[in-house]
């Protein structure tokens, strides 16, 4: 049985003894940022610059996400014990007691969160830089994102100065950390953060300007997201989430608009294709494999004035 009795504090202590990430980090991470989007700074995509600033605000929350055996890193940590009696988890701490970590460099945590990462799920996000990349590509005015999740896109699109930055989100307990990451972010651009936590299905998109679509809804069965509705079967979830979010999102972009989406191939073929015709470019995520093998891939098409979808 999977027990869960950490309060918000002690999980927000166990973060930041994994990440103890400091507010003068993130000033300069952000500067670097806006550097980078202003001057086209040679900063590789590869370069995790940026990803601090996610983790300062939405990082206690991040570890909240279920994973495989339908439990979370804290539920992961409290039940260790149960875990030890897997065999390849006690195999995981032995090597890393005797070889990875004999010389205790890594803390308690930070070991079972690599240990937890490699048997269970590693929560990835998308990186700032792979959103300004994205952005700086298309040059939009108003940034739909309708799965905003960590804040990524938040954090590019006020590097970038956009003028508009659209955020659906249906875990409320990010609202918080949101309010502290607008505030941060307001320091620094004069973008319009419109972050609103509700269900993305529920949205009347024809009350809202944009004329981008970027984010990255979730994928089949890999990870639970707090708040999310879980679909029994592949095809439940095509037809009640995919489809319907698709064909709402895209109807509300602006004719001439692009409509990007990271997701995995199953999902491009069996609803998306069928949706708007074979995406206009295909981009690497830059990173080459999500757990269970999904290709990380940005799709996208273009809204024609005449075809709304097919």
């Amino acid at each position: 049985m999977i027990v869960d009795y950490f309060s918000f504090q002690q999980k927000e202590e166990i973060s930041k003894q994994i990440k103890n990430i400091s507010y003068t980090k993130i000033e300069k991470e952000m500067t670097l940022l806006i550097d980078f989007g202003k001057n086209n700074t040679n900063i590789s995509t590869l370069s995790r610059i940026g990803n601090d600033i996610v983790d300062y605000f939405t990082f206690t929350q991040r570890l909240n996400t279920i994973g495989k055996y339908n439990i979370n890193f804290y539920e992961f940590i409290i039940n260790i014990d149960e875990f030890r009696k897997k065999k390849y988890i006690q195999n995981m701490l032995h090597y890393y007691e005797t070889v990875k970590n004999k010389n205790k460099k890594k803390n308690y945590y930070t070991v079972l969160k690599e240990i937890y990462n490699i048997s269970i799920s590693s929560i990835n996000i998308i990186r700032p830089l792979v959103y300004m990349e994205i952005y700086k590509k298309y040059s939009p005015k108003s940034i739909l994102d309708f799965c905003a999740g960590w804040g990524g896109g938040a954090v590019a699109a006020s590097a970038l100065q956009i003028d508009s930055y659209i955020g659906i989100e249906i875990n409320t307990n990010l609202q918080k950390p949101y309010e502290g990451l607008i505030d941060f972010l307001n320091k620094y651009s004069k973008t319009n953060i419109n972050m609103i936590f509700k269900n993305a299905l529920d949205i009347d998109y024809s009350t809202l300007y944009y004329d981008f679509v970027f984010t990255s809804p979730p994928y089949y069965f890999i990870q639970k997201y707090e708040n999310n509705t879980e679909y029994t079967s592949k095809k439940e979830m095509n037809e009640l989430f995919y489809i319907p979010l698709f064909t709402k999102t895209y109807q509300g972009l602006q004719p001439g608009g692009i409509y990007a989406i990271n997701v995995c191939k199953e999902v491009v073929e069996t609803v998306l294709i069928n949706l708007f015709g074979k995406p206009i470019d295909v981009y690497s995520y830059k990173k080459s494999k999500r757990q269970n093998n999904y290709d990380e891939l940005i799709y996208v098409w273009k809204k024609l004035d005449c075809n709304i979808y097919h």
